[in-house]
């Protein structure tokens, strides 16, 4: 399995980060850490998650798919370097 950074801005709605767990459950995907906080814009969130995927499968096909989800306004994959810099 190989690990990944993802970052995604999403609509402040009711159900939004389920979508997103639905997604990750159906596709196989391990969650090792997650971080939600409201972004600059109050209809945003801003999630942080750090995923762990299976043999085959590529952080593109899955930023691709979250991409689809309709709650998410952007995603994508950060390098440890990009993530370290992030303010908390």
């Amino acid at each position: 399995m190989t690990r990944h950074s993802l970052s995604l801005l999403l609509r402040n709605e009711p159900g939004a980060l389920a979508r997103i767990v639905v997604l990750f459950s159906s596709r196989g995907v391990d969650v090792e850490s997650l971080s939600l906080a409201p972004a600059e814009r109050g209809d945003l969130s801003r999630l942080d998650v750090v995923v762990e995927l299976q043999p085959g499968r590529t952080p593109a096909q899955l930023v691709k798919q979250l991409g689809r989800i309709v709650d998410v306004k952007n995603v994508v994959e950060r390098t440890d370097d990009e993530a370290l810099e992030q303010p908390a």
